[in-house]
């Protein structure tokens, strides 16, 4: 059975820098899926990567996406996303251009 959680949220003004969030669950869970949303169209590549508790070279690329004046993206796994206690999700967002801010929800559920 798995517990919906409460989503994690995070955000980065482009103005200042570029996204950099890693996640800190620090239990097994479920990546349901990851709600980008910018303030402005903006033309900047996403990266969603697994960082395993394995270390560096277990890290996985789940999705990098590059959006071309556009303000929304959801990333859903293609396959069920379970997780590892240690195991946590990294996201990273170009800032090529330095306009508007970048809101980011990332949605789990909790495996048993």
């Amino acid at each position: 059975m798995h517990f919906t959680k409460k989503p994690l949220t995070t955000s980065q003004n482009f103005a200042s820098a570029e996204l950099n969030y890693t996640t800190s669950i620090g239990r097994k869970f479920k990546l349901e899926r990851i709600h980008f949303h910018a303030s402005v169209n903006i033309t900047e590549t996403i990266t969603i990567t697994l960082d395993s508790k394995q270390g560096a070279n277990y890290d996985v690329i789940l999705r990098s996406k590059s959006l071309s004046g556009e303000q929304d993206y959801v990333y859903i796994p293609d396959q069920e996303c379970n997780l590892e206690a240690g195991d946590e999700i990294k996201i990273q967002c170009t800032n090529a251009n330095g306009l508007g801010t970048i809101y980011v929800e990332i949605k789990t559920s909790e495996l048993p």
